[in-house]
Parts: C-alpha cells; sequence; structure tokens
C-alpha cells in the first residue's frame, strides 16, 4: 500500500512537472473463468482527454503455468468504445487462464493503471469492475508500491446453503509458494499454505476454508503473501453456489494499523440515489485507529433531511450500515436523487481513507449477489490543481435482458447549479451528447427507457461527463431482470 499523503505529494508534483516519472506502458491482468465469457471494455479516453493518438493495445493469452500461447496487438486509433471478448480472439481458448492486457506508447501515459473494465458475462448476470491487478513497470515503481503491506479487506461476507463468499488471488511474473492469512471479526483465522506458478490465478471459496460458516456481515482480512514487481487487489464477492454466476469488486486496504491522518475532522460524499431500487451503505472499521460518527444527508428543495448518527471505531469488531431507501421514506420528501455521507471526528484527525460499500440491487430481489462498489470519501484538504475542470467517464451495459442505471451528481452537496454536458460512445464512435443543468443537491438519473433510445444493440457502451466544477463523478450499475444478479462500478 502506498500512504495517501505520498500519492498527493506525486500528484502534486505531476501537475508542476509534467514530464516528471513518466509512464510510457500501462497495464493489467484478467482472469478467465470457467462459467463465464470474459470481456475487456474501455473509451478511448487516450485521445478524448488527452489527444493521445500513439497507442498500440497487446492482448497476451496465458496458460495455467505462466507461459505465454499467443498474442495480439491492436493500434487504438479512434475516439470510440473498444470492446473485446478476449476469447473470441485466440484458438484454443480452453487452455488459457488468464490474460495480460497492455498498452503502450511513445508519450506519457501519466497513469500505469488503464481505464479499463473487465467484464464476466454468464447467462444471468454481467460481472463488472475495473482493472485492479497489474505487473509493475520496473523496480523503482516496486519500491514505491510494495513498502507497506497491509491485509485486503471491503469484502462482503454470506456463507450458506445457497451462497458462498470467494475471492480470486492472482501472482505476478515469479512464483508465489508462501501463506495466504485469513481473519475475521468473530476471531477465526486460517493460513493457507499456497503454491501457485506464475501469472495465473486461483479461486477460495470460504466454506471450503472455514469449518464453521461465517456471520454474514463479518469484517474479513485477507494477507497475500508479498510479490516482488507485482500489484495485486484480490477479486473478491457472493457467488450462487448453484449457477456459478457472481458479484465480485476489488478489495480494499485495511488501513486500522496505519496512523495517517487530515489535518480536520470531516470528509463526506454525494452518490445517486435510484428510485425504485434499494440502496445502502455498509462501513467496515478498517480506518487509520480513530473514531468517527457517520450520518446521512438529504435534500428536497431548501430542505435538508439528517439520519441519526452512528459511531465507527476502527479497530473493532463492528461495522455499520444504513438503509437509505429506509431514511428516505422517513424523511417524507419526494424525488430524492442524491444522498450525502458524512463522517466527522471530536477532533481535527480524520483518516485520510475513510471508505465504504456503495451497494445498489433490485428491490424486494431475492438474489444476494448485489452491485457492491468500494469507495472513498473525499476531504478538502485533498489536492485539486488551481482551474482544473471536471471530466469523468464509465461503461454502461445495453442490454434487453438487464437494467441499468447511471446517476451522476458531484461529490459535495454544496454550491449553486452548474452546467454540465453528457456524450455517450459506442463501438462506432459518438452516439449523442446532451447538455443538462446539474443542482449539487440532486444528481442526474439515466434508465433503460433513455439507453433504449440511443442504443439498440447488446453491447458495452461509456459516458464521458464535463464540468467547470472537478468534483463531478458517476455511478453506475445493472441488473438481469429475471435473476436480480447486480453488478456495476463508479466511474474513473
Amino acid at each position: 500500500m502506498k500512504p495517501f499523503l505520498e500519492v498527493e505529494a506525486n500528484r502534486r508534483n505531476y501537475n508542476k512537472f509534467v514530464n516528471k516519472k513518466t509512464v510510457h506502458r500501462s497495464s493489467l491482468l484478467v482472469p478467465r473463468f470457467e462459467s463465464a465469457m470474459t470481456n475487456i471494455s474501455f473509451l478511448n479516453h487516450f485521445l478524448l482527454k488527452r489527444s493521445n493518438k500513439n497507442i498500440v493495445l497487446k492482448i497476451t493469452a496465458l496458460d495455467n503455468k505462466g507461459f505465454s500461447i499467443d498474442s495480439l496487438s491492436i493500434e487504438i486509433m479512434d475516439p470510440k468504445v473498444y470492446s473485446f471478448n478476449l476469447e473470441e480472439l485466440f484458438e484454443d481458448f480452453h487452455k488459457i487462464k488468464e490474460y495480460i492486457v497492455e498498452f503502450y506508447s511513445d508519450k506519457n501515459l501519466f497513469i500505469p493503471f488503464p481505464a479499463v473494465m473487465v467484464n464476466h458475462i454468464g447467462s444471468d448476470f454481467v460481472n463488472s469492475v475495473h482493472s485492479y491487478n497489474r505487473i509493475l513497470n520496473d523496480i523503482f515503481e516496486d519500491d514505491e508500491i510494495n513498502k507497506n503491506q497491509v491485509y485486503e479487506s471491503s469484502i462482503d461476507v454470506i456463507s450458506n446453503n445457497e451462497y458462498d463468499t470467494f475471492f480470486n488471488f492472482a501472482t505476478g511474473p515469479i512464483a508465489v509458494n508462501g501463506e495466504i492469512n485469513i481473519t475475521d471479526s468473530q476471531e477465526n483465522e486460517k493460513k493457507l499454505t499456497i503454491d501457485i506458478e506464475r501469472l495465473t490465478n486461483k479461486n477460495y471459496l470460504l466454506s471450503k476454508i472455514f469449518d464453521k460458516g461465517l456471520i454474514e456481515g463479518s469484517t474479513l482480512k485477507i494477507l497475500q503473501p508479498k510479490q516482488p514487481l507485482f500489484y495485486g487487489r484480490l477479486l473478491a464477492g457472493i457467488i450462487n453456489k448453484n449457477t456459478k454466476s457472481f458479484s465480485a469488486n476489488h478489495s480494499y486496504y485495511d488501513s486500522s494499523s496505519t496512523e495517517e491522518y487530515f489535518d480536520n475532522n470531516q470528509s463526506y460524499r454525494s452518490y445517486p440515489y435510484f428510485s425504485k431500487c434499494q440502496n445502502e451503505i455498509t462501513m467496515y472499521p478498517i480506518m487509520s485507529p480513530s473514531e468517527i460518527d457517520i450520518h446521512i444527508e438529504l435534500f428536497s428543495k431548501n430542505k435538508v433531511f439528517k439520519s441519526d448518527v452512528k459511531k465507527i471505531i476502527s479497530p473493532s469488531k463492528k461495522p455499520i450500515s444504513f438503509n437509505i431507501n429506509d431514511l428516505v421514506n422517513k424523511s417524507n420528501f419526494s424525488n430524492v436523487t442524491l444522498f450525502k455521507v458524512v463522517a466527522n471526528t471530536s477532533t481535527q484527525k480524520i483518516p485520510t481513507r475513510v471508505n465504504h460499500q456503495l451497494i445498489y440491487s433490485p428491490c424486494e430481489s431475492k438474489s444476494k449477489l448485489k452491485n457492491s462498489i468500494n469507495v472513498s470519501l473525499q476531504n478538502d484538504s485533498t489536492f485539486i490543481p488551481a482551474k482544473k475542470t471536471g471530466f469523468t467517464w464509465g461503461q454502461i451495459l445495453c442490454n434487453e435482458n438487464f437494467e441499468t442505471r447511471l446517476g451522476i451528481c458531484f461529490n459535495n452537496s454544496f454550491g449553486e447549479a452548474e452546467d454540465i454536458s453528457v456524450e455517450f460512445y459506442s463501438k462506432d464512435g459518438l452516439i449523442c451528447s446532451e447538455d443538462h443543468i446539474l443542482i449539487p443537491q440532486n444528481s442526474l438519473i439515466f434508465d433503460n427507457h433513455f439507453f433504449k433510445e440511443i442504443c439498440n444493440s447488446d453491447e458495452f457502451i461509456w459516458f464521458v461527463v464535463k464540468s467547470k466544477r472537478s468534483d463531478i463523478s458517476a455511478q453506475c450499475f445493472h441488473y438481469h431482470r429475471a435473476s436480480g444478479n447486480a453488478s456495476g462500478e463508479h466511474s474513473f
């Protein structure tokens, strides 16, 4: 884990010296699962955001020993969505265990992690998560990224007859012979001895690891063995034991043993509220040691509804959660499209990373496969370059068997109404663009009625949102109409 304040320092340096520590390779690893087709999707943000036309994409298929089966290179030149079903690119795809996806350019890419969505497509689910594993570019990056080893967490736990919690462990360029340590808030602990080839991956089910079932809502922590030249998160989530459908996202750092704070006492963030859907927040006690008061705010015209305060103590055994739908009903507000999470401490010392799970799902669904996205609160001490404007983008699923929602809002609910523009792109390029006036206490919501008008095919389309305010962001999720299985992701 790289300390957050070091990340901030690097951002400041980048803003002053654009050619400092330039990046010319950006990469990710993509696991292949037998129960799903593997897809990657991305908008050519290299061109649209940075005017970079000199991009080459290289996709390498790997076998279960981490050796290359074949590779393919593609020039990325057009202002459009690029979407690849990876098994269709290679012969003998049944031998493939994993893919390396790499972007190269003679110009500065700035970010070594590309804005790519990894989609696993099954009969009644599409799991979407942004890039989360990569091989580091050199030993100097390894010095920065891997200096602090911490547990991974932010993993929702369910373990019963129908569902299980799983995580996918990936290896880097060197084979791993070591241990994975797993603990939970009920003081269960296991050490898994592992011997795994390079550049491959393996799924683990909690029901196969622990003798007794874990309590739903437990705080799960997993310590991976340290791997040179590799940055790895865990793909973790819930799987249906019978259908093999799953909903998973990347894990997040457990900072409960790291003391790192801003010199103020409040962090916050606003999120879209999707009507006729379930909206929830779960916060695990994995922040830097602290006691934080959390409440939710809702808005209706000039009125503000504040929920009761819940205290989260980190480290501890107790996560907290908010059912946003219940709060909306309690407020008696109509037409709510946004809610705000506010965190306060009693001292001028709030953790730099106050993260939580943002959970969306269809109402009254029997499926436990919810869209659970790990996100972090914002803070006024976060570095914002002078004259920075807002530019955010992300993926949407258009498919007649799925319901899709996109919500756009500002991270902070304060301020005046602002003009924003929203563009939608497909594999053929720009589909349409719209101008809107966005009030900071509201979200701009798009649903299937809109997407059906602009896209009749089964594909991933992408949006771009531009604003004079730098804190514009978006959340999107989709769910299968019949099964209720959900997934989604925040914008880049």
